[in-house]
């Protein structure tokens, strides 16, 4: 009786392994959980771009304006790199401070090279050492799937 209970209970835990394995894998390839770790990556790529685009400060402009131009590409890309000179001397001369950070973002659609999305940020602006004032932005953006991963090709503001 011993035995039969042993092979009984070794049966069931071979079927629960195999049934467990099979779910993993199907879970694994499932094109649904693909395009959600997608969709995730972009929204986090695109947040973590938008709070860097909409941040500077005077005694690190520099630094943050190649930041920028790390996280931006196409045509919005090159308008940056070339208002370069002339957004690093405006923004030393009137000793600007802003600081961003995304309120909620979400994906409009997700095609496999772009995605658009739409995003609410709170930004706080500080010009000739005034105390920064707050301020909401809504915007429309557009990203890019490029070599280094997905980049903001284009801002608007809504």
């Amino acid at each position: 009786m011993l035995r039969r209970g042993l092979l009984v209970a070794a049966v069931l835990a071979v079927a629960a392994a195999a049934w467990f394995g099979w779910s993993w894998r199907a879970a694994a390839q499932d094109d649904e959980l693909t395009r959600a770790r997608e969709r995730d990556e972009v929204l986090s790529t695109a947040s973590t771009a938008l709070t860097a685009l909409n941040t500077v400060d005077y005694r690190t402009v520099q630094f943050d304006y190649d930041r920028w131009l790390q996280v931006s590409t196409g045509q919005f890309g090159k308008d940056l790199a070339t208002d370069r000179e002339e957004h690093l001397k405006r923004t030393a001369e009137t000793r600007t401070m802003a600081t961003a950070s995304v309120r909620q973002a979400a994906l409009v659609e997700l095609l496999p090279d772009t995605a658009r999305l739409v995003a609410v940020l709170d930004v706080r602006i500080g010009i000739n050492n005034e105390p920064p004032v707050p301020n909401r932005s809504r915007l429309s953006v557009e990203l890019t799937r490029t070599d280094q991963g997905w980049k903001v090709s284009a801002v608007q503001a809504g």
